[in-house]
């Protein structure tokens, strides 16, 4: 499980807090894999629900691990985008042909059925992610090319104190 990997990330994002060895520990098998890069700025806030956030995270990552090969590369990254928070997620793997992008979020909706049954999954991890994520007030969106991989990102409400 990616669990304590997410509740790292989302203990950097000023979201909670995490054990830090399983994290290194997942962190560490994943490697193996492929490689992975955090770029979250420290102090970075959003107001969440610490579990949905984790499971949002969890199924992103997750996914891109799953789709991208031996070799490939996975990046995380945070940034303020005006009054809310962007996580991204980048993976290196195949993309994702642009009439699949609409459905992309439906609820048991695959891009490969054939690679989706193999590498397990029950097509509810996107649909689930945009639930989260609509509840918590933010939004869902994917970027991705056949052979340039994809970014899904995350925008939530920041949790930085409102000025004025």
């Amino acid at each position: 499980s990616l669990r304590p990997w997410a509740a790292a990330i989302a203990q950097r994002c000023g979201l909670g807090s995490a054990d830090a060895e399983d994290a290194v520990q997942v962190a560490f098998i994943v490697a193996l894999r492929l490689w992975s890069l955090f770029a979250l700025p420290p102090g970075l806030s959003a107001q969440a629900d610490l579990r949905a956030f984790e499971q949002v995270l969890l199924n992103l990552i997750d996914n891109a691990v799953k789709y991208t090969g031996a070799g490939g590369h996975v990046k995380v990254t945070g940034k303020t985008r005006g009054a809310d928070v962007e996580i991204a997620v980048k993976d290196s793997g195949a993309g994702i042909d642009g009439r699949h992008l609409p459905r992309i979020f439906e609820r048991f909706y695959r891009v490969d059925k054939g690679r989706s049954r193999e590498l397990g999954g029950t097509g509810l991890g996107l649909s689930i992610v945009k639930n989260l994520v609509n509840l918590m007030q933010g939004e869902v969106w994917v970027e991705s090319r056949p052979g340039e991989g994809s970014t899904f990102f995350v925008e939530l409400p920041s949790g930085a104190p409102k000025k004025g």
